[in-house]
């Protein structure tokens, strides 16, 4: 809602989670049980003006307007599911947090950013920063601040995570006990009903003929994107035991394959409801549901997500699962969905063998890895990029769906060994670091804009930019246990007595999407138009269509690991990125 007072008009959207500490500190701000996020938001503003950012932590995007000095500020929140774009020239600013509204104002020829097309075509997960795939239409990057004024536009980071301080405590324990602490805070506040002010509709009823692996068919405002792995079920386990004592169920919902997946996962396991089963019932409070993804086909489901996002991303694989899961919430009468997506670079870590003593990474790596590591290291970055250059396939990239022309004119792999952030990290918290900064990533942007879509607020206790700043804090080592070899040690050791131990001490790793390639074969006709639809396009200036049909000639009769691998970065990727193109192209025609 857009407010005015004090010669200043305001509009946000958000949740806000140290509401307590805020209103503590705000004078006149009100009684807490009235008080709307939104205005919350507000009163820090009128506060502290655009100091505010760094006293609020949650879900959050501003924008607040002074006439008088003709200047508007817009803020986003640390590293939360928000999404804030906008257009400028010398004569208009025009923001939105749903592109294809700006896209729809045609303010001005819309061109398309071939670097970003080319960069997921190829899985190159570069920090694009402000870049979106429409040119001239940008987006704010979290923990990011813009002013704007007639003569000056100036971007600002407010917020830079690799600049926590080391944190020294007496022993390996006391990390664990930290950690906890601030980890229930950030999962705690965000099991609050959503504000009204947001969202003001009308539950639907539950969808019926839904199994449940526990409870009494009662549904709950609160759900969780569970898998077999370790952030999603530390969430729920933590979210659980908080809803019981208030007298409320948490659900849960896991997607899983409808065939064998073995053949196409090698030795990791496909099938992730056995393990969100034992979380489920440890927790004991947990209403748990099954999502076997029927409603959409792979190609269905990318043709809507593209209409979601407005752009292809790298999980055009995911999208079939992913949509059924976020549908089925909303209309069992959900209305919060929490997920643990920023967890493997914050909570469980693994942690990088060479932080820990010499004897140990002798005994992790073995001789020739611990020499190749080092050596990585330690080396010029001019060496390493001549020689991952010589050791790069002869028609420049493997496994990628991009025309060999396109990628040449673009000079595409010379610009991805000189990007820094393409070399090999030189220390741990460099590695994270790159994985974290604002703008690496836009999940928190696609979660946003999948949750609008289907009228949920998705939450993710994960990115809570205090949980993310206390794990960054945290010394690399701790998270190994020497002694076994133990990775990912610190949620690991959290997680006693919350998480089952099949669960807790498991170290394979689960595979989304793992049943893709008889999904795919299902619906064969359907990838049969779209791969059409892509040779007769514009999009075949971009794409090596024949190559992505020999891929699809493969799926259809091999059964391997490799053949999965393939039909994630070929076959949906290029797919997704075909049917952007061509629609683009479509439109500006």
């Amino acid at each position: 809602p857009l407010s005015v007072a004090n010669g200043w008009a305001f509009i946000a959207a958000g949740r806000v989670d140290n509401r307590a500490e805020l209103i503590a500190r705000l004078p006149g701000a009100g009684p807490a049980q009235t008080l709307s996020d939104v205005t919350l938001l507000g009163q820090a503003y009128r506060e502290w003006g655009e100091a505010c950012v760094a006293h609020l932590y949650g879900d959050w995007a501003f924008a607040a307007w002074h006439p008088v000095e003709r200047k508007l500020f817009l803020a986003r929140d640390h590293f939360g599911n928000t999404a804030l774009y906008y257009y400028a020239d010398e004569r208009v600013f025009a923001f939105a947090s749903d592109r294809q509204a700006l896209l729809a104002l045609n303010l001005a020829p819309i061109t398309l950013d071939e670097l970003y097309l080319a960069q997921v075509l190829i899985s190159w997960t570069a920090y694009h920063g402000e870049r979106t795939i429409h040119t001239p239409i940008q987006r704010l990057p979290p923990a990011h601040t813009l002013t704007v004024t007639p003569d000056r536009l100036t971007v600002r980071q407010y917020w830079f995570l690799e600049r926590t301080p080391e944190l020294r405590l007496p022993r390996r324990e006391d990390y664990v006990a930290a950690f906890r602490e601030i980890f229930d805070e950030a999962v705690r506040a965000r099991l609050r009903p959503p504000d009204p002010t947001d969202l003001c509709r009308e539950k639907p009823s539950a969808l019926a003929g839904e199994s449940q692996e526990s409870g009494e068919g009662r549904g709950s405002d609160i759900a969780v994107t569970l898998s077999g792995g370790l952030d999603s079920g530390s969430i729920t386990a933590t979210a659980a035991g908080m809803l019981q004592k208030e007298g409320r169920r948490l659900t849960a919902f896991t997607s899983v394959p409808l065939s064998d997946t073995r053949a196409h996962v090698g030795n990791w396991f496909g099938d992730e409801f056995p393990l969100a089963q034992a979380t489920a019932r440890h927790a004991g409070n947990v209403d748990l549901h099954s999502i076997p993804a029927t409603t959409l086909s792979p190609i269905q489901a990318i043709r809507r997500a593209l209409h979601i996002h407005s752009e292809p991303g790298h999980a055009a694989c995911n999208q079939y699962w992913l949509l059924e899961l976020a549908q089925t919430a909303r209309t069992q009468g959900c209305w919060v969905l929490l997920t643990g997506q920023k967890g493997n670079s914050g909570i469980s870590w693994t942690g990088v063998p060479y932080s820990q003593p010499l004897t140990f990474q002798w005994r992790y790596w073995g001789g020739r890895r611990w020499l190749k590591e080092w050596l990585k290291r330690a080396a010029p970055p001019g060496l390493l990029a001549a020689y991952r250059k010589s050791r790069a396939p002869r028609d420049g990239f493997r496994n990628a769906a991009i025309h060999p022309d396109f990628a040449r004119r673009l000079n595409l792999l010379e610009q991805r060994l000189s990007d820094p952030n393409e070399q090999p990290p030189r220390t741990p918290l460099e590695e994270r670091r790159r994985i974290l900064q604002p703008g690496r990533s836009f999940v928190g942007a696609l979660w946003a804009e999948t949750g609008a879509a289907h009228g949920l607020d998705i939450r993710d206790p994960s990115g809570d930019a205090r949980v993310l700043a206390f794990t960054f804090s945290v010394p690399d080592w701790v998270f190994m246990d020497p002694a076994t070899g133990l990775n990912r040690w610190l949620i690991r050791a959290a997680m006693q007595g919350r998480l089952p131990d099949e669960v807790r001490l498991n170290r394979n790793l689960g595979v989304q999407a793992s049943d893709l390639v008889p999904r795919l074969r299902a619906c064969a006709a359907e990838v049969e138009m779209a791969l059409a639809e892509l040779a007769q396009g514009p999009a075949a200036a971009y794409l090596d269509v024949p190559y992505i049909r020999q891929v699809w000639h493969r799926i259809q009769s091999e059964d391997t690991r490799e053949t999965r691998n393939t039909a994630v970065t070929v076959l949906t990727r290029g797919i997704m990125a075909g049917l952007f193109v061509n629609e683009f192209y479509g439109s500006a025609a």
